[in-house]
């Protein structure tokens, strides 16, 4: 494979309308997963239509962005408001698959890891947002998905491809080396591959360290501390990044969790049983910690010295 010939530019232009019309669908995913029954869960063969009247929505008003904002943010049959989360979702989507090929090689191993979780995230972090839900059916092919991704580096450890750098420069990348590499308009501080044997730690520390926790506060206080789809989307993340990065993100997300948490407290809006959605906060934590997680660590183990 080689993708040399083409600049990221030129590159991001042909994927950002992909990663609009994702956004779309990522809507239908934020919309229906969370839904009780399960005819109301259907994505594949239900068509698009409006949660208020019920009115199907033509095709030239379901156009990314475009149709939002000629619609005005309101059903073109009864007039009841879109959620502005709608075209963010759309915007955030289409900005991942555009600034992909700038941070990963594109072609290779990494950069469809890096898509796949970034999408991810971006419907997770908007479902928990809303409905304070984490669905296992993105869930757990996920945590599939993240050991499966440390089989092809097993198989071809040496297969390389060529990719597009700053400065008009063809770049060589291991294909399906599964890891942070160098990358276009990104120099990491070293190799940092993900071996089978740290996604499964990963996958396994991910889902019991909050349910060991969980279990104890529950032990304690007679009552979860967590939800079980935060368990799971912890665990599918150490399956991606490897166990190393799940407690950076653990960590990130408890930290930002607090950080929101206690001007709430103080000023009386929330209690100590107020529920949190620790999934934004994972998502959140997850994008600094796996591309500036050594730089994060070595920078503390300076300040403590």
């Amino acid at each position: 494979m080689a993708f040399y010939d083409f600049p990221p530019w030129l590159l991001s232009l042909l994927l950002a309308p992909f990663g609009l019309v994702l956004g779309s669908f990522g809507n239908v995913l934020i919309h229906r997963l969370p839904l009780e029954e399960a005819a109301d869960r259907n994505v594949a063969t239900k068509p698009s239509h409006c949660p208020q009247c019920k009115a199907r929505i033509r095709w030239y008003h379901n156009i990314p962005l475009l149709s939002w904002m000629a619609l005005r943010g309101k059903c073109a049959d009864c007039g009841c408001r879109i959620p502005v989360r709608y075209p963010l979702v759309e915007l955030l989507a289409g900005l991942l698959f555009a600034g992909s090929v700038w941070v990963f090689p594109f072609g290779t191993l990494i950069w469809l890891k890096g898509i796949i979780c970034g999408y991810a995230l971006l419907v997770l972090f908007f479902t928990d947002f809303t409905e304070f839900m984490l669905p296992d059916v993105i869930q757990f092919p996920l945590m599939a998905l993240g050991v499966l991704f440390t089989v092809p580096q097993l198989l071809w450890p040496e297969h390389a491809s060529k990719v597009m750098a700053m400065g008009w420069n063809a770049l060589s990348v291991d294909t399906f080396t599964n890891g942070l590499q160098l990358a276009p308009g990104w120099i990491p501080l070293g190799h940092l591959p993900v071996t089978w044997k740290e996604s499964l730690i990963g996958l396994v520390a991910g889902y019991g360290l909050p349910w060991l926790f969980n279990a104890i506060y529950k032990l304690i206080r007679k009552t979860d501390g967590l939800g079980m789809g935060d368990f799971k989307m912890l665990a599918w993340l150490g399956a991606f990044w490897g166990w190393g990065a799940m407690l950076g993100i653990l960590f990130g997300a408890s930290l930002l969790a607090v950080v929101f948490a206690l001007p709430l407290l103080l000023t009386g809006r929330a209690k100590g049983q107020t529920m949190l959605p620790l999934g934004c906060f994972l998502a959140l934590a997850t994008f600094p910690i796996v591309f500036y997680g050594p730089a994060l660590w070595a920078g503390y183990l300076g300040m403590m010295r």
